[in-house]
């Protein structure tokens, strides 16, 4: 019986020791992190960049405002608590410089219908699985707010930022601006609710680096329109 406990009691050692050395390992390289869910049942694919603005388009900034202020609060307990001790201060700094890209971690995921089979009977049930994941820093959430807020969160940074601007103009942007704008011709004040000769424009031309944002986008005339040409 000894020769048998000897051998559990090191091992419950052992494992009590890598349970040390990881909690240790965590508590050197924690950094405030949130988890942020988004249900993207039935929307199409989408790169980090898009979840990152549907989320903030979508959902707002409370919570992330509310996580950066925690941060920030946190930062600001450690400093005080370092204060005088210039060591501790720059370990901190490296800290914060190494782990702040775990500050947001967002999981896109979409419920799907799978079947499990008991007695020859097929019953749906639903589960949620994982279509993109990704951990982001404070900064470059900030700075995503930052730019989306420029452009009255109506476009997304990779809408903004793509080469071709005339395929950014959607079916759907175009639909949102006649909505917009009354079905109405900004310059002559036609009405074409049959959008009959109703055309969209960039008012700022795409070949002078015009974007198809919706404050760049508006109702003309067709005439209205020929007459503008690339002015």
């Amino acid at each position: 019986m000894e020769i048998l406990i000897l051998p559990l009691i090191l091992f419950l050692l052992v494992a009590l020791a890598i349970a040390l050395i990881v909690i240790a390992v965590k508590a050197i390289n924690y950094y405030p992190s949130v988890e942020l869910k988004i249900e993207l049942t039935n929307k199409p694919k989408m790169s980090s960049d898009d979840l990152l603005d549907y989320y903030i388009i979508n959902f707002g900034i409370e919570q992330i405002t509310n996580h950066i202020n925690e941060i920030r609060n946190w930062k600001q307990s450690k400093l005080e608590a370092c204060k005088g001790r210039e060591k501790k201060i720059a370990k901190l700094k490296a800290r914060c410089a190494k782990n702040q890209h775990k500050a947001f971690h967002f999981v896109g995921y979409r419920i799907n219908t799978r079947y499990r089979q008991v007695n020859y009977q097929r019953y749906p049930y639903k589960v949620a699985v994982v279509s993109n994941e990704f951990s982001i820093d404070d900064h470059f959430v900030v700075n995503r707010i930052r730019f989306l807020k420029k452009h009255d969160y109506d476009v997304t940074y990779n809408q903004y930022t793509k080469t071709d601007q005339r395929k950014a103009l959607t079916q759907k942007l175009k639909d949102k601006i006649k909505e917009r704008d009354n079905y109405t011709c900004y310059e002559c004040g036609k009405h074409m609710p049959d959008e009959v000769g109703l055309q969209i424009d960039h008012i700022i031309p795409v070949s002078k680096g015009g974007k198809s944002t919706p404050s760049n986008l508006r109702v003309l005339c067709s005439k209205c329109n020929g007459r503008k040409g690339g002015k």
